[in-house]
């Protein structure tokens, strides 16, 4: 099936994918960094970076809703012609590729030292990008579909893991709720909106869901049930672990999962949430790859976008290398995130006013025409 004829996907798979796609910033180094800069109230700082985010979001839906079954690359080559178009689809394949190669290299990180602590990181990283491509290669549809079947077991899972430990849970170790004070936490909120970033990457994706309604509906459920999944399991582990605990802890949801147990009989339960993870992990970063080459593929106007796959899974596993350790992956995240946060916040707004200066003047009344003057011989 080529890329032009893929099967569209409903609401409830699409939804499904981005219940994984922005779940998962709650196991990895996202949380860890929050929490450096929020504290006690770091688990404020998802609501409120998705509450800056949305505003971009709507700005844009405003757009999208004007041109209906049109993703953002084919708006923004309408808006903003080839260069136009092209530059803007870059911009955001580019912010796209550095922030999908830096979290890889996360989760090979944490692969690394919470489960095979012998196997070389370049083997783990090209075992876990092969996997994501062989799935990202099936389609979108496939995708989803995937992500709709274990988006269940995989909401069952969490709240079975903080089922097990609610027993250790002391809410009172949140105090103070406002933690490092009211303003810091806003600043902090608003320069990691882009930590929702895929609420805007999402809108490139239209075409390929039945309907705008479906798109409109599951991408809001999807990112808000996610950013309070996210805050609520970010309060467990401050009420688990106690601040300052918690920010010499590299991975929490990990370490919360080591701390898991089902009885005298089954004490090694992080086994069973580690395979949940992974798993979700292949999915998440097949959905990029694809998202990466559909980009790109728009771009450089491609007809196909499918065989540009292997080249992204290609950079994102070479830039992923560049980091030496946990600590410059942290920093390049760091980077990363407040110019991205400038992007996704800015680029929704010019979209709207190219959207609306091309519509002003294709509305603006033509020069009036001269009349025709009476013929006298014909009358007389």
């Amino acid at each position: 099936m080529s890329a032009l004829q893929e099967e569209k996907v409903g609401g409830r798979e699409f939804t499904s994918i981005f219940l994984i796609a922005v779940g998962m910033k709650l196991s990895d180094i996202t949380t860890t960094i929050l929490f450096d800069s929020g504290q006690t109230a770091g688990w404020m700082i998802p609501l409120l970076s998705l509450g800056f985010m949305l505003i971009a979001y709507v700005v844009l839906m405003s757009v999208l809703k004007r041109h209906p079954g049109q993703g953002l690359p084919e708006i923004v080559f309408a808006i903003g012609g080839k260069f136009g178009g092209a530059l803007i689809c870059l911009l955001l394949f580019a912010a796209a590729l550095l922030m999908t190669s830096v979290t890889s290299r996360g989760y090979v990180d944490i692969i690394n030292v919470m489960v095979y602590q012998r196997t070389p990181l370049y083997a783990l990283y090209l075992m876990l990008l092969a996997a994501a491509l062989y799935v990202a290669h099936r389609g979108f549809a496939a995708i989803a579909r995937i992500s709709w079947l274990i988006i269940f077991p995989i909401e069952g899972a969490i709240v079975l893991l903080v089922s097990i430990m609610w027993q250790d849970i002391d809410w009172l170790r949140l105090f103070p709720w406002l933690g490092p004070g009211p303003l810091k936490i806003v600043e902090t909120g608003l320069m990691h909106s882009a930590m929702f970033g895929e609420i805007i990457l999402a809108t490139a994706l239209v075409p390929r869901v039945s309907s705008f309604k479906a798109f409109r509906i599951g991408s809001a459920l999807g990112f808000v049930i996610s950013s309070l999944k996210i805050s609520f399991l970010m309060a467990v582990y401050v009420s688990v672990f106690d601040y300052p605990e918690i920010i010499h802890i590299a991975y929490p949801f990990q370490q919360l999962t080591k701390n898991t147990s089902f009885g005298r009989v089954f004490t090694h339960a992080e086994s069973f949430f580690i395979a949940f993870w992974l798993l979700i992990s292949v999915v998440y970063f097949a959905f990029y790859i694809y998202l990466l080459a559909y980009l790109f593929g728009h771009a450089v106007r491609a007809s196909d976008h499918r065989k540009l796959q292997i080249p992204m899974a290609g950079l994102v596993f070479f830039i992923g290398l560049v980091p030496g350790n946990t600590e410059q992956v942290r920093s390049y995240w760091e980077l990363l995130m407040s110019y991205s946060t400038l992007l996704y916040g800015a680029l929704p707004f010019i979209i709207w006013m190219l959207d609306r200066i091309r519509r002003s003047r294709h509305d603006s009344p033509q020069h009036p025409q001269p009349q025709a003057q009476p013929n006298p011989q014909a009358n007389a």
